[in-house]
């Protein structure tokens, strides 16, 4: 009798540790089982070295705008309409004209881009005279963030930039973020730099409450606009974290006693179909 129950609590010690080991497994992915973060010198010529990592980055200390590849630009040149027209500028960076061939537009200003058509053009046209404007923008972009409030997760969504815009209007533009679970006080725009990045805290509340507008700082192309949570966006976190592995537990156990369910019915209603034909 003794050996039974001993066998009996041995069974369920097992099936206890089972399922522990189940639970432990399902947290694993998230506590830094890849390895540390690589360095540079791991990274050699693959790695980041200036501003957001862009094949055709912008001068730093130049704050007009700059083509990018997918962008649309109209080139005008006075009195020669053979090389006037419309381009989409290539994934390699390039525009195709004719004579002068391909030439990089991606990374310039109209004005870089003008000259350097004009130094080109000098070739087979007296004096040329070029403009250069934009079409359609599609390269330009900055991104905000904040918490998913039903997982407890950072969401980071891509706001295509089309110019003349502020952190107010960015904020606006995100749903004015200003539930429980947001820190608007503490708002922060962040410029990504490969060692050096530039971090400003705006207090949003200021703005929208007593309209301090110091803050209201103009927003560059790949700046990064992240809402802190709250204490109590910490403590969704935290509950998120611990809950969501057994909901899909529970998902799981869920969908093998509904299809064990339907098998059964199934096979119910067959066992009755063979009974009705056995009655004739």
């Amino acid at each position: 009798m003794a050996s039974d129950d001993s066998s009996r609590w041995f069974g369920r010690g097992r099936r206890l540790l089972k399922c522990f080991a189940a639970v432990v497994l399902l947290f694993l992915p998230g506590c830094g089982l890849n390895g540390p973060t690589s360095t540079f010198q791991e990274l050699g010529q693959n790695a980041n070295t200036r501003g957001f990592g862009r094949q055709f980055p912008q001068d730093p200390n130049e704050n007009a705008f700059t083509f990018g590849v997918g962008d649309s630009l109209v080139v005008a040149v006075a009195g020669t309409p053979e090389f006037s027209g419309g381009h989409v500028i290539r994934s390699d960076g390039a525009i195709t004209m004719p004579l002068v061939n391909d030439l990089i537009a991606a990374g310039l200003t109209t004005e870089q881009l003008a000259t350097k058509l004009e130094m080109l053009l000098a070739l087979y046209v007296r004096d040329p005279q070029v403009t250069v404007s934009v079409g359609k923008v599609v390269s330009k972009a900055f991104y905000v963030s904040g918490q998913n409030p039903a997982t407890g997760g950072t969401v980071v969504k891509r706001v295509s930039y089309v110019g003349d815009i502020t952190v107010f209007d960015a904020w606006v533009q995100m749903g004015s973020p200003s539930s429980l679970l947001d820190d608007e006080k503490h708002l922060r725009v962040i410029r990504g730099d490969a060692r050096e990045p530039t971090v400003y805290v705006i207090n949003m509340a200021e703005m929208y409450k007593d309209g301090l507008m110091g803050g209201n700082i103009q927003i560059r192309p790949d700046d990064i606009i992240f809402v802190p949570p709250t204490i109590v966006g910490h403590l969704n976190t935290f509950i998120a974290g611990i809950s969501l592995p057994f909901e899909s537990l529970f998902r799981v156990s869920r969908a093998i006693i509904e299809l064990d369910t339907s098998i059964r019915i199934i096979q119910g209603d067959a066992t009755f179909r063979r009974g009705s034909y056995g009655a004739y």
